[in-house]
């Protein structure tokens, strides 16, 4: 029986609704399958960002705590410590492969470093190497391991480039560790830098980052069509790439996962991206294509059925059936091969979720309006509640800091805390509050809607191991206060002078230091002890002398002498002991004991000796002068007198004569040294006559120049004396003024050289009173300049004109104390040619009233 054209059409058209299904399941299956590719994708890719947070943040605490230890000073100096343990830092952890000891260095440091060592702090300009400029603070590498053919310039100021120069500022003020790109010559690497906290120094640690060992478990045991690419980026003006796993390959698409970390106070971002961007395995268009080849055959050979008869239509129908089947086999084929290539992704995506099943840490997976999707058990039992009864909860009603506010999308809310760790309240059974600390991530599939990540970790046991150190700490900073106000009593009680010094800087004086230095707290306290010391070289030198001997244990003493704070100096005996001496940053006590009034005790009893020493020496040449003077004139007198006796029988006149004359002679010396020694008696009891008169001075020189020219005859000096330029008169005892010209005079004439001259000149200043002046000037041998000043000593004579044959030393003594008591002054001078100029001033009027004569 042939067909109807109703029968064909029904036939015709539930043969393309069954291949219209066909294709539909296809292509859903297709879609479950690349939605299932991503999630796998998405899961490998937050599982490595929390690997790697991790790995960030571990070698950030391994960084600080060979820190601590490359600049400790234990029995070493700090280059020693480095040098010594630098080694064995580096082979600790892979992920370092470059250590080097950073300086900080000031200006004036720098300038001292380059004067005393001969070493310049360079930089990079371009490729060539040259003197550093000039900046507020040069970072200089001084020490590094290994120090091969990759190693830094010696002496290199790392501080050059300024985005380099201002991270290194920051983490010096902050204490964080920095990661910044340096660049040296053509040299680029990454590194991390970090400042010991167990004391200030001037010092930081560079580690070279290995980016091989660091991305070394990026893509390990992860099946090809799941790798990623992963991109670390330091965030800041401008960004800077750190780390790229896969540096020769373009970025082309948006990355799968984005995600921001705090790891030691820098924010660094982390991109992972897959590294295939084909569609995933078994994601094929041939179905479609099939679909639509098979789909019109149909229809054609349906048209040529009902237009050729029933035995046409059946051979196409066989026809049709021939090629479906082989397009039957041709699909299974396929759906065989999609199998393999699904089966190992299933295996993944199976292995992924173990591992989010296993995580120690809470895991919340998050939708974009804050929904709970997924529950990890860590979560749950965190929570208390199973994970079916806290799905599509919103997030608010389980952390309240998620809690959306004031009519904001939850994106909104959220968006300030991704990638910072923030402490917030975990909302469990029965209302439980429990103190979690979160970390937001915000995930963006490719092929599905952003999702948050929240990673959960209980702080409660830390909160209280924190809570018990800040009560621990608020009990010991009680004790330090309580035993720094027993230490303040004390030492403020203490009539001693003490300090507390560290660093070679005062931390804490008592009130004995404050006024025994004439000194206020506000300036003495947190500043360098120099202020006491009288100049630089002084300060220093004593640092050489006890800083050594104090931290080898000892107690240093030392007498010195300090600076007050009005500038006066005073003597102290030093006191000093380390508080520690293995431990030379816990500083010193030191104790000043005034010792001004002992030294200038002792002093003024050596000037005493000396100057008794002195007196006692002049009165043993004095007697022994004296001793001579007298027995001369005595012994003249004597044998004169006997040669007179004798030669009087003879009746020689003229001999007898000349024997008396000598006698006259011997017995006038020998009564001049008489006169000088009651004038000395008298004048070392006070009880020296004057009788002043008004008196004419010029008259007085005449008389003593008349009676001294014999004398000067006898030894061929010409006594000269030069005119007044006016008549001199003034209120003076004539008789002792005139004694001291006869003085001065007679010590010319003695010491003159034969044929030389003696001068006698005058002089007046204007004045109230107006002064007179009288010098007399000889071609002798004159005065040492060192004793211008000590021949009018009594019993002292210049060493250039002790003969051995005459003088007492008396006579300008005796002339000074005569000068002195008429208000004047006499001194000595060299002449400029020779010779020596003595003058004596006095005033026209006298206070002392006089008689007239």
């Amino acid at each position: 029986m042939k067909p109807t054209q109703e029968t064909r059409l029904i036939w015709l058209a539930s043969i393309l609704l069954a291949l219209g299904i066909w294709l539909l399941a296809l292509l859903l299956q297709e879609r479950e399958n690349q939605t299932a590719y991503r999630n796998q994708q998405l899961t490998q890719a937050t599982l490595q960002l929390e690997h790697l947070t991790q790995r960030m943040q571990q070698l950030s605490q391994a960084g600080q705590t060979a820190t601590e230890l490359l600049t400790s000073t234990h029995d070493r100096t700090p280059h020693g410590t480095f040098e010594h343990y630098a080694p064995y830092v580096l082979g600790a952890s892979e992920a370092f492969d470059f250590v080097a000891l950073i300086e900080r260095i000031s200006p004036m440091q720098r300038r001292a470093i380059e004067e005393q060592q001969s070493l310049s702090i360079r930089e990079f300009r371009g490729s060539q190497l040259g003197n550093a400029g000039a900046r507020a603070m040069h970072f200089v590498a001084s020490l590094q391991h290994p120090d091969d053919g990759k190693a830094l310039p010696s002496r290199l100021d790392l501080g050059a480039e300024p985005a380099v120069y201002h991270a290194l500022v920051q983490a010096s003020a902050s204490g964080q560790p920095v990661i910044v790109r340096i660049r040296a010559g053509n040299l680029q690497r990454m590194a991390i830098f970090f400042s010991p906290k167990a004391k200030s120094q001037a010092v930081m640690v560079m580690f070279g980052l290995n980016n091989d060992a660091l991305l070394a478990r990026l893509n390990k045991d992860t099946p090809p069509a799941l790798q990623l690419r992963l991109r670390l980026l330091l965030n800041g003006n401008p960004t800077v790439l750190m780390v790229d796993s896969h540096p020769g390959k373009p970025v082309t698409t948006l990355p799968l996962l984005s995600a921001t970390r705090i790891i030691g106070g820098q924010r660094i971002s982390f991109e992972l991206s897959p590294l295939n961007d084909s569609p995933p395995p078994g994601y094929q268009q041939w179905p479609l294509a099939l679909g639509t080849l098979l789909a019109l055959g149909i229809l054609i050979a349906g048209g040529r059925y009902y237009n050729r008869g029933n035995l046409q239509e059946i051979g196409q129908q066989n026809s049709a059936l021939s090629t479906l089947q082989q397009s039957n086999q041709v699909l299974r084929l396929q759906h065989a091969q999609q199998q393999q290539h699904i089966t190992p992704l299933q295996e993944a995506e199976e292995r992924y979720r173990r591992m989010l099943h296993d995580a120690a840490d809470g895991m919340l997976l998050l939708s974009e309006q804050g929904e709970v999707l997924e529950v990890n058990p860590a979560a749950a039992a965190l929570i208390g509640q199973p994970r079916e009864a806290l799905l599509h909860l919103p997030a608010g009603a389980l952390i309240s800091e998620l809690h959306c506010r004031n009519g904001l999308r939850f994106e909104q809310h959220a968006s300030p805390l991704l990638g910072l760790p923030f402490e917030a309240m975990l909302i469990c059974d029965q209302s439980f509050m429990l103190q979690v600390e979160l970390s937001l991530s915000l995930i963006r599939p490719q092929l599905s809607a952003p999702i948050y990540l929240v990673v959960c970790r209980n702080i409660a046991a830390r909160k209280e191991r924190e809570a018990a150190l800040i009560r621990l700490k608020d009990s010991l900073a009680e004790q330090v206060e309580t035993q720094n106000r027993q230490l303040t009593a004390l030492l403020d009680a203490s009539p001693m002078a003490m300090a507390y010094i560290v660093d070679r800087q005062f931390k804490q004086v008592n009130k004995a230091f404050l006024e025994l230095f004439s000194r206020e707290e506000s300036s003495t306290v947190d500043h360098s002890t120099r202020l006491i010391y009288d100049s630089d070289e002084h300060f220093l030198r004593t640092g050489r002398l006890i800083y050594p001997l104090l931290y080898e244990g000892q107690v240093t003493q030392n007498t010195l002498r300090l600076q007050r704070g009005d500038g006066s100096m005073l003597w102290v005996n030093m006191y000093g002991r380390a508080v520690k001496p293995d431990t030379p940053g816990l500083g010193s006590v030191w104790l000043y004991q005034d010792i001004s009034t002992q030294r200038n005790t002792e002093e003024a009893l050596r000037q005493a000796r000396d100057l008794a020493e002195e007196t006692s020496r002049a009165k043993t040449e004095f007697l022994a002068n004296m001793s001579h003077e007298l027995r001369t004139p005595l012994h003249a007198i004597l044998g004169f007198a006997e040669m007179g006796e004798a030669r009087s029988h003879g009746g020689d006149g003229n001999k007898i004569a000349h024997c008396f004359e000598r006698i006259h002679n011997s017995g006038s010396r020998l009564l001049s040294l008489l006169n000088d020694l009651l004038d000395l008696a008298k004048m070392e009891v006070g009880k020296m006559d004057y009788q002043f008169s008004r008196s004419d001075l010029e008259q007085v020189v005449r008389e003593a120049v008349e009676d001294l020219r014999g004398q000067a005859g006898k030894g061929h000096v010409t006594l000269v004396q030069l005119p007044a330029p006016s008549r001199l008169q003034a209120e003076m005892d004539p008789f002792r003024i005139g004694q001291v010209v006869r003085n001065l005079l007679a010590n010319a004439i003695k010491y003159s050289p034969g044929g030389s001259r003696v001068e006698i000149s005058f002089n007046l200043t204007p004045g109230q009173p107006a002064r007179l002046h009288v010098s007399v000037r000889d071609h002798g041998p004159g005065v040492p300049q060192g004793e211008q000043e000590r021949i009018f000593d009594k019993f002292i004579q210049s060493s250039l004109t002790k003969t051995g044959a005459g003088g007492t030393g008396l006579g300008l003594a005796i002339s000074r104390e005569i000068i002195s008591a008429h208000q004047g002054v006499i001194s000595v001078r060299n002449a400029t040619n020779g010779g020596a100029i003595f003058s004596f001033t006095l005033p026209q009027t006298h206070s002392v009233p006089h008689k007239e004569s």
